[in-house]
């Protein structure tokens, strides 16, 4: 299913916290935004999984300050996983719908093509590898986008963590 321009406006306009970089980007590649979404889901489950043994462990109810709610607005080790998983997940996220060919704005890694040889023969790969350099590029303009104006010591410290997930 594919967003219109009307669609897409309605879409971006309505998702709480995006910054006005994150805004444009969401309007440019209505079908990325899709996939992130997805993958929400799923590295939210992750951070649950990971933490289940803990007493935070990923608790998503308390809306009001965001997913994770007031997690994020401290400095700790959570909040540092949160950003860090969230930064790995839209990579994975769009890096999968990427070589899935479900995004108009890549496709496989033109990298990953052509003939290898060993000791067993030659082999020529057919396939779709993953265009990870397009992930990791999209997520970083993206994810960080909202702590680029800020140069504080906690803006640097987020984008550190984004950085570690990417």
């Amino acid at each position: 299913m594919r967003a219109t321009g009307g669609s897409s406006r309605v879409m971006c306009d309505n998702v709480p916290g995006l910054v006005s970089r994150q805004r444009q980007l969401c309007h440019r590649h209505p079908d990325v935004m899709r996939a992130i979404g997805l993958g929400v889901a799923e590295w939210t489950a992750e951070c649950q999984h990971q933490f289940r043994q803990h007493r935070w462990n990923c608790n998503t109810l308390d809306r009001d300050h965001g997913l994770f709610g007031r997690v994020l607005l401290r400095s700790s080790r959570e909040s540092a996983f949160v950003y860090a998983i969230s930064s790995a997940g839209v990579v994975f996220a769009i890096t999968r719908a990427c070589s899935q060919g479900e995004l108009k704005s890549c496709s496989c890694d033109p990298k990953k093509k052509g003939t290898a040889k060993d000791s067993k023969g030659t082999f020529d790969w057919g396939g779709c590898s993953d265009n990870i350099d397009y992930g990791i590029k999209f997520a970083r303009a993206f994810v960080d986008a909202k702590e680029r104006k800020g140069k504080d010591a906690r803006a640097l410290m987020n984008l550190h963590n984004n950085r570690a997930g990417r």
